[in-house]
């Protein structure tokens, strides 16, 4: 049997044999250039830099002869001229010596030992015109003239012999490139058509069958079960197409066997949601409404036939009660779903009220990544519950109110009681009138955040905006608190940014939450530490901050702090609880903002911002 394994080593292998015969061919072609030229070339262009460097040096030596000559040369001038002749011949006959090891051509030879001859002649001549004080007679200098002609003529007979050398091997090279270049074209054609030849055939033996099998599973993903593999070959392509065949046959016998019974329990799903006293809707992975019960219907009057297996969104853009059921489900992928405040509706005649519930219906998968199915919202009847917490807040409200009466009264008579012009009292009786205070002041504290409390469970917050600068807000709240700051002799520390804007709050509201956060700072302080105040100016808000060194913040307890009626910490418990979450309500009432840094052992940092005036 052939292995898909040794297909692909023999395309593998075929490539390879062309890359490698491609390889020797272009070595051994640019090996041919190299040794038609090799060396050869080199030694041309090196005698024609010596020959240049002769004629250079020659006629230098006669131009200075000439020049002495003519201009009744001084003793200073001669013994100069002498240093010239010298240089200038040494160069000369290092050169000529240099061209005499560096014979290429045919010729050559003859003509340095010629140009050698020619040379030494104008030595001498020019040596019996340096004796004579550069006084030449005619015939010596007919002489000089003679003998430079003819090395001068030497050497350009050298400088020729080696040009016209140089060109002869470049033509050479050049014809030799140019059968080389045709015969790597011819190589490389044949090449290149066996490589296509093996890209265009062999990737098919291998791709098709993948490409069929994969065309058959998408087929079978959408329950179309009439497949099969048509695949004879002997190696694992017609393992795997068998296999695949058998799988596929049997996947067509469970289908119709499971068929009754998905139905049967499909059936048995819808009737429990079509029973079901909540309002039901469930959506597809793609947002598609698939089943909606009665209820549903029911409270948005719409028909079964006008929402089923359509786009959810597009529905809800004519319904507003489906608009709130999905709301959360429409919301951006950054599962920061919004609050939905209890909806109120008439159903015969009667208010009743519903709360929003919406669930994404996943499950794991093989790989471990969560796979979507779609989605269930839900529409809650909460109107027992919202009537018992109406009469809750009532109750609180009343009693609150109730309680403000006897209230006064018993701070009045304590100051009374206080007054010396009433008689004095011992010491033990001043404790206790004290202490009296102290529990009356806390129950005033905790009777006015019940108030507070039922005006925000009644959305009956009263607001009166004004501009204020934010140091104002920093002196009432640390002057209210001024007491108890000494008597922990905590150092308090505050640092205000300067040319602050003013800001748009309500100053009571503010200074509460100020206060409250304050308060709890001292609280939760050693005996002798510090808290710091801070604020700065924050794009379009004025930003305060209060840090303490006390316990710190679980990240647990960080989550439950602003819910009402919760407690967190070491401490004794002062108060229900109430006061952070009527902070945080009056700064959202004010369009403003509460949060917390904090780690346990590190202190806390509690953070509120508010708006500046425009």
């Amino acid at each position: 049997m052939k292995k898909i394994k040794s297909k692909i080593f023999s395309g593998v292998a075929l490539l390879f044999l062309v890359i490698l015969i491609l390889s020797i061919i272009g070595i051994v072609f640019i090996n041919r250039i190299a040794q038609s030229s090799r060396g050869t070339i080199k030694d041309n262009y090196r005698s024609v830099d010596y020959t240049m460097n002769m004629q250079r040096s020659l006629d230098a030596i006669y131009d200075n002869i000439f020049r002495q000559i003519y201009k009744n040369p001084s003793k200073d001038s001669i013994k100069r001229a002498d240093i010239k002749f010298e240089n200038y011949s040494a160069e000369f006959e290092k050169n000529l010596d240099l061209e005499k090891h560096n014979i290429t051509e045919i010729g050559e030879a003859e003509l340095a030992v010629e140009l050698n001859q020619n040379y030494k002649e104008f030595s001498l001549t020019v040596s019996k015109i340096k004796a004579k004080n550069f006084n030449a007679i005619s015939s010596e200098i007919a002489s000089l003239n003679l003998s430079y002609d003819q090395a001068k003529e030497n050497i350009f007979d050298i400088y020729k012999l080696n040009i016209n050398a140089i060109l002869r091997r470049n033509s050479e090279a050049e014809s030799t490139a140019e059968n080389i270049t045709f015969y790597m074209a011819v190589v490389a054609s044949v090449s290149i058509l066996l490589t296509l030849f093996f890209v265009i055939s062999f990737p098919g033996k291998i791709v098709s069958p993948i490409t069929e099998l994969t065309d058959k599973i998408k087929a079978i993903s959408e329950r179309d079960y009439d497949q099969k593999l048509n695949i004879t070959s002997k190696d694992e392509m017609g393992d795997l197409a068998r296999a695949f065949n058998v799988m596929v046959q049997r996947l067509k016998e469970y289908e119709e066997t499971n068929l009754d019974k998905l139905l049967f329990e499909k059936k048995r799903m819808d009737a429990i949601v079509q029973n079901l006293q909540d309002a039901v809707l469930i959506l597809d992975e793609n947002k598609k409404i698939i089943i909606i019960n009665n209820s549903t219907l029911k409270l948005t009057g719409l028909k079964e036939e006008d929402v089923l297996n359509k786009y959810a969104p597009d529905v809800a853009a004519r319904n507003d009660l489906i608009r709130k059921m999905i709301s959360n489900v429409m919301a951006p992928d950054n599962n920061e779903h919004q609050e939905i405040q209890p909806i109120k509706i008439a159903v015969d005649g009667k208010e009743e009220y519903f709360t929003v519930e919406n669930i994404a219906v996943d499950i794991k998968s093989s790989n471990k990544n969560n796979k979507l199915f779609g989605y269930i919202c839900m529409l809650k009847n909460i109107t027992r519950y919202q009537e018992r917490d109406t009469a809750k807040t009532n109750l609180i409200a009343t009693v609150s109110h109730e309680l403000k009466t006897p209230l006064s009264s018993i701070n009045l008579s304590l100051k009374l009681l206080d007054d010396r012009r009433l008689g004095d009292l011992n010491t033990e009786q001043r404790e206790i009138i004290n202490s009296l205070k102290q529990q009356s002041t806390r129950l005033s504290r905790v009777i006015n955040e019940l108030l507070d409390f039922s005006q925000i469970e009644t959305g009956n917050i009263k607001l009166k905006f004004s501009s204020i600068k934010p140091d104002v807000i920093i002196d009432i709240g640390t002057t209210a608190l001024m007491m108890q700051l000494s008597e922990k002799h905590i150092d308090l520390q505050t640092n205000i940014e300067e040319s602050l804007p003013e800001i748009k709050a309500d100053v009571e509201k503010l200074v509460f939450v100020f206060i409250n956060i304050l308060n709890n700072a001292i609280r939760y302080s050693q005996s002798g530490g510090v808290i710091t105040i801070d604020v700065k100016k924050a794009e379009n808000e004025v930003e305060f901050s209060i840090t303490d060194n006390g316990p710190g913040i679980s990240k647990e307890d960080q989550e439950k702090l602003f819910h009402r009626f919760m407690q967190v910490g070491t401490k004794a418990k002062q108060g229900w609880g109430l006061g952070l979450a009527i902070a945080k309500e009056f700064m959202q009432a004010q369009n403003g903002k509460l949060r917390v840094e904090s780690e346990p052992g590190k202190g806390s940092k509690f953070i509120f911002s508010v708006p500046t005036v425009i």
